[in-house]
């Protein structure tokens, strides 16, 4: 598969590191949660110091866009590198709540910042034709760290490590700076069109389809960012979250890499909402009846979702849109995503209080998986019908 991939493919290739060790970095805070409680942390300071990374990461995301288009990706990627390890850091200030809200902006923005310009820049170097399968390798780099750095962090924890968790995340960081300064540049004259103007956002918000698609993203990265608070379902049960995480990841992982030349060719406009329902279901299986074996089974048809869905988002977005318009696209794409992740933890922490965490957790994603149903049948489906 590799021998046959075209340059600008091979080219990719290299920033599937960078994209491994940037989501390392934030996967390993997937447990985070339990740390927070046993500091005697409320549900609502856990649900802000969780969530507010994600919304210091959705206001970066322009900024992302516009870094690559000024600076180039491989000064992106070190800048926003730096910016990762310095909010790490700052989290082993574990009793200051205001330091650990610092700490995530900073860290949350780096993450921003970094994963766009990987994504900005493969929408520009990566051809329609290829498209599909060349963002599921590159995903996979996003899913790893769940099955890897994810039960490593809560293994830590149970072992009273805390302080070695900790620093797992500035150390990735500085891996993000290192690997981030090899990542080749490459010539986008043939698909930007050389001395052409990047578009503005006035031109990618006049597109509707995007429009959708944004909608789209946000319902289903709701439903995503439950991952984020799997850990305060499973310990109420006595049960391990990496049992959820692991089988997540693998599946996600595994459908990812067997279904390369498939993502090319499915019907991306018809899948992705189904993909966000299927996530859903998983989270209401493991809501209402938690269990260790329903926690995988629940984990691998989330990693189903998830693994076959993220990849079809991204290569929508450059399909969509024209290639002056896809590093602001796709930075917005990634806006609109972490505002799922800002959100989730602070509904979690508000409700679970009231209506408990099983409730909760049903509660978000019936509403966001009805409503993907909605815009699968009045949206995607007919815009599907309408292009076949």
């Amino acid at each position: 598969m590799l021998a046959k991939m075209p340059q600008d493919a091979k080219l990719l290739m290299n920033l599937f590191m960078p994209f491994f060790l940037i989501s390392s970095a934030r996967h390993v805070y997937l447990t985070y949660g339990s740390l927070l409680q046993y500091h005697k942390f409320s549900y609502e300071a856990i649900g802000w110091i969780l969530g507010i990374y994600f919304l210091a990461a959705m206001a970066s995301r322009p900024l992302g866009g516009w870094m690559l288009e000024k600076f180039g990706i491989r000064r992106t990627l070190i800048l926003s590198g730096m910016f990762s390890f310095i909010g790490c850091s700052l989290l082993f200030f574990r009793e200051s709540m205001a330091l650990l809200l610092i700490g995530r902006i900073i860290s949350g923005a780096g993450f921003g910042v970094y994963s766009t310009g990987i994504f900005s820049y493969q929408a520009l170097c990566v051809p329609q034709k290829t498209r599909g399968s060349m963002l599921s390798l590159l995903t996979v780099g996003g899913m790893l760290p769940i099955a890897t750095v994810t039960p490593l962090g809560e293994w830590l924890l149970l072992g009273s490590q805390s302080t070695l968790y900790l620093a797992i995340g500035p150390a990735l960081s500085l891996l993000c700076c290192f690997w981030g300064s090899r990542v080749g540049t490459a010539a986008t004259e043939e698909t930007h069109g050389g001395e052409k103007p990047w578009g503005t956002y006035s031109e990618l918000f006049s597109s509707r389809s995007f429009l959708f698609l944004l909608l789209t993203g946000t319902l289903i990265s709701l439903i995503n960012a439950i991952n984020i608070n799997i850990s305060l379902l499973a310990v109420e049960n006595g049960l391990m979250a990496s049992h959820f995480l692991m089988a997540n990841a693998a599946a996600a992982v595994l459908i990812r890499l067997a279904g390369l030349s498939l993502l090319n060719t499915l019907p991306r406009v018809a899948l992705l909402a189904p993909c966000g329902v299927l996530m859903a279901c998983s989270v209401v299986l493991v809501s209402l009846f938690p269990t260790s074996g329903i926690f995988v089974i629940g984990g691998i048809l989330f990693g189903i979702g998830i693994g076959t869905g993220f990849p079809m988002l991204h290569a929508l977005t450059a399909d969509i849109l024209d290639p002056a318009l896809r590093p602001k696209g796709a930075s917005a794409v990634l806006l609109f995503y972490d505002g799922g992740f800002f959100l989730t933890p602070l509904i979690v922490g508000y409700f679970l209080p009231l209506l408990g965490t099983s409730e909760t957790f049903t509660m978000i994603a019936v509403a966001a998986g009805c409503a993907l149903v909605l815009l699968e049948i009045f949206y995607w489906l007919p815009l599907y019908v309408k292009t076949k």
